[in-house]
């Protein structure tokens, strides 16, 4: 839903559909990159270390650089990196929508929304159907979080907003229905996404909570590093008999370093990479 807000936030600023793409993937795949040679290093250090066996081949490892590796059926390196499949596609279906229609139409918003609802519940109905369900019912929260801009940068009324978010946890649940929490969740979050924004507003809030605004820019490096650097830490302090507290406290201190190092000489790189791969494109042409 975040990456919904902050994707349609972007396009008020880009020139078209592959300025968009360039901007978005230089910020994702560098830290990306990054935390893939941090995990292949802990790799090589089990084996070397402590003897556990290399759990990677070269394919595997391949097409996780790609994020293609769930098309291939093949695993993730980490847990994590699911989402970003699932993120990735996301960018790609609004960089060719873009391509036909004027994506800041309030009528587009709705003619999309309710596509993707049909397109999502088909398998419901009926069974392997290309493009259809998987992923899309995520694409339904990232299009809440494209509401949630409207709402608060644009003229949609608080009571659509209501509605869509009513909307997509009820269809959520109808393709999830293992995942009884969103029915909950997704209206609760879409309450306090509102309010938190508009707070922010305030000088006063903005300065009490700026800790936790830090915590939100070193946020994506933070995903992709939390669980390799984190759960190796509390493997070794466990081995060490430190106390439960002390190891979680020691785990996540180095476990957000690492993040704001990746964030600070990496991820922050962005722009400077993006205006490199369009000169270059411009060059070629």
């Amino acid at each position: 839903m975040i990456s919904g807000f902050i994707i349609y936030l972007s396009i008020q600023n880009k020139k078209g559909p592959l300025d968009f793409l360039i901007s978005r993937l230089s910020r994702l795949l560098p830290p990306y990159w990054c935390s893939i040679i941090i995990i292949l290093a802990l790799e090589a250090l089990h084996k070397r270390v402590f003897n556990i066996p290399w759990r990677f081949d070269f394919t595997t490892v391949l097409a996780n650089t790609g994020m293609y590796a769930e098309a291939l059926h093949l695993p993730f390196l980490e847990g994590a990196f699911w989402t970003l499949y699932v993120e990735l596609r996301f960018y790609l279906f609004i960089a060719i929508l873009w391509k036909f229609v004027d994506l800041r139409k309030k009528s587009t918003y709705y003619i999309s929304y309710v596509l993707l609802l049909a397109a999502a519940g088909i398998p419901n109905y009926i069974s392997d159907v290309p493009l259809s369900g998987g992923d899309l019912n995520y694409f339904l929260i990232f299009w809440l979080g494209i509401a949630a801009c409207k709402v608060l940068r644009e003229d949609m009324s608080v009571w659509e907003y209501a509605l869509i978010s009513l909307t997509t946890a009820a269809s959520t649940l109808w393709f999830q229905k293992e995942n009884l929490h969103l029915l909950i969740g997704v209206p609760i979050f879409s309450a306090l996404f509102i309010v938190c924004e508009r707070a922010f507003k305030n000088d006063l809030v903005e300065r009490i909570f700026s800790p936790l605004a830090f915590t939100g820019r070193i946020s994506y490096s933070g995903y992709l590093l939390h669980d390799p650097v984190g759960f190796l830490l509390l493997g070794f302090f466990s081995g060490m008999a430190l106390s439960y507290n002390l190891s979680i406290a020691m785990a996540l201190s180095v476990s957000f370093t690492t993040a704001w190092l990746s964030f600070r000489f990496i991820e922050r790189q962005d722009k400077k990479i993006a205006e490199y791969i369009k000169t270059y494109l411009s060059i070629s042409k």
